[in-house]
């Protein structure tokens, strides 16, 4: 198996660090890499891996994350990976019980803030066919699931690791200790855009000579719907100028 990564120094940065315990699917670890990029999420740890890394789906997979794979370590003893880290935070989707007291672990939609370990930490995510082991659990500072129907719990693994760290994410920027991922705002068109846009509209029915007796109802239909949806200054300009274009040909 070649597990050759290229030696590309890696930058650690204030986000936790993405631990996989013996990867072998290479769709997951693509999905994975991208997810990650996704969000920010830089490093990434593989444990005694049982992919070969150079399998060329990783990275039709993985696109632009390739990056996050150049940069991974490989790691081989879980001891260097609990030397490593101050806190481990593992996950799991086999919860414990009263008599299986290592496997208590906190539902993510309660997950606060406060809960989460500060500086140097580890997110841990076990194996696509059974997880994390009993002895790795026990290691682990802090265990997490995703609550999800008890008929079917187990999650595949690269859509376990997005739902995780979207929420771990959130609740670092509550913290202060990152920054927001870029998100871009439409402006919302304000009451007058929307009453010229109305204006328009009662124009061209009046030009096309609509029913008298619904004239006044599909007016307000038009404005219920102006309403009660989200319509962006940009979405009103451009009715403006598709309601004129009609109504000058139709007057031509």
């Amino acid at each position: 198996m070649n597990t050759k990564i290229p030696e590309v120094p890696i930058e650690y940065e204030d986000f936790p660090a993405i631990i996989l315990i013996e990867p072998s699917k290479p769709q997951n670890l693509g999905s994975i890499a991208r997810v990650m990029m996704n969000f920010g999420y830089s490093r990434l740890i593989l444990l005694n891996p049982q992919v070969d890394l150079s399998d060329s789906e990783i990275s039709i997979v993985s696109r632009k994350a390739h990056l996050v794979l150049n940069q991974a370590i490989l790691k081989y003893q879980f001891t260097e990976i609990r030397e490593e880290f101050d806190y481990l935070v593992g996950t799991t989707a086999r919860i414990g019980h009263d008599y299986n007291l290592s496997r208590v672990s906190l539902d993510l939609d309660k997950l606060k803030k406060s809960d989460l370990p500060q500086g140097n930490f580890g997110l841990i995510f076990g194996r696509e066919q059974f997880g994390l082991k009993n002895e790795e659990i026990s290691q682990c500072d802090l265990l997490i699931t995703i609550p999800t129907e008890t008929t079917y719990s187990v999650m595949n693994l690269s859509h376990a690791v997005a739902i995780v760290l979207y929420i771990v994410r959130e609740l670092l920027i509550e913290r202060g200790e990152t920054n927001e991922v870029k998100k871009y705002y439409h402006r919302a068109s304000t009451y007058d855009e929307r009453r010229h846009l109305v204006n328009y509209f009662e124009n061209l029915l009046s030009t096309v000579q609509y029913h008298p007796e619904k004239h006044r109802m599909a007016i307000q239909a038009f404005e219920n719907i102006l309403s009660r949806g989200y319509v962006t200054g940009r979405e009103v300009t451009t009715l403006m100028g598709v309601f004129k274009w009609i109504n000058l040909n139709l007057k031509s």
